[in-house]
């Protein structure tokens, strides 16, 4: 059981991009961008890859185009990078056969966001029953995922984690939350194989400090070096260093591409060499100035020559 623990700490430990869907202006998805993409992060000391979240915008994709975006990315990823996947929707049943799929297409984790359609009813004991069973069913380890800006508000309390953390398949939880994600360390029984990640650059240096094993980061998508050096950093004991260097793409995004969600980290990684593409509609790309203020903040950087 103890090397069970320390392996599957080892496969959450580290960055891992929350991988856009990039689209061309048709609305069509771009998989050889996506395939360009992946390959060129593999450069990078990545822990893996998370398509199908928020910023993958897996709301606006069908069943079939989120299995063949998973299906392109088990090919192209380098060897020991993990990759986790966005499987929630509204039901228990629902998520169970999702999960199920993207087992099948090669995930080795199931990122599950918080049900939130029913948002009044989204309390401690619906949300441990909708893991749970969610959990029972899954061929792959469970990772809890809380955003309340993507998910009506809805969070996941401590008192939840805690009881959640000892299911033999919930493997942990990124927060995305305006919690401190200290408290979601804290609330992991002692020996629970369960781990936190940081779901935000604003919370990834400060996670580590607490106990978090890594971060699951937008900016990754375009600065994925630069994240994997901050842990690097921590990790050699450099903590001043690896400060500095959080605090600088905490105020990159800040400044640039935060403002403007997923349109602006796609308008980062259009200027920085990879194939952000386009938003899926109702989501619209930068506007011509909105781009240039992205372009200027990278710019001055060093980040853009």
């Amino acid at each position: 059981m103890a090397a069970l623990k320390e392996n599957l700490k080892e496969k959450l430990s580290g960055v891992f991009p929350p991988v856009m869907t990039p689209f061309f202006k048709d609305g069509k998805i771009d998989y050889e961008g996506l395939a360009f993409n992946i390959e060129k992060m593999n450069a990078a000391d990545l822990g893996g890859y998370m398509p199908l979240g928020s910023n993958g915008e897996f709301r606006s994709l069908s069943d079939e185009e989120s299995l063949e975006v998973l299906r392109l990315i088990v090919k192209k990823k380098g060897p020991g990078k993990t990759l986790m996947a966005g499987t929630g929707r509204e039901s228990a049943w629902a998520t169970i056969e999702f999960t199920k799929k993207a087992a099948d297409a090669g995930a080795e984790f199931a990122s599950v966001l918080t049900p939130y359609y029913y948002v009044k009813k989204m309390n401690d004991e619906a949300l441990i029953r909708f893991f749970t069973e969610v959990a029972d069913a899954s061929p792959i380890p469970v990772l809890m995922y809380c955003a309340p800006g993507f998910a009506g508000g809805v969070i996941i309390s401590t008192a939840a984690v805690h009881e959640l953390a000892a299911h033999p398949n919930i493997a942990g939880m990124k927060d995305t939350s305006k919690e401190d994600i200290a408290g979601y360390v804290k609330a992991v029984p002692e020996g629970a194989a369960f781990h936190v990640l940081a779901g935000s650059i604003s919370k990834y240096y400060y996670g580590l400090t607490v106990g978090a094993i890594g971060g699951i980061l937008s900016i990754a998508n375009y600065l994925p070096a630069e994240c994997c050096e901050i842990q690097r950093l921590f990790n050699a004991g450099k903590k001043e260093e690896a400060n500095r260097l959080s605090e600088l793409l905490k105020s990159i995004t800040e400044r640039a591409t935060g403002k403007y969600s997923v349109s602006g980290v796609k308008g980062a990684m259009n200027l920085l060499g990879y194939r952000g593409g386009e938003p899926r509609v109702p989501v619209l790309p930068l506007k011509p100035a909105e781009l240039e203020e992205v372009r200027a903040v990278l710019e001055a950087e060093g980040f853009l020559k």
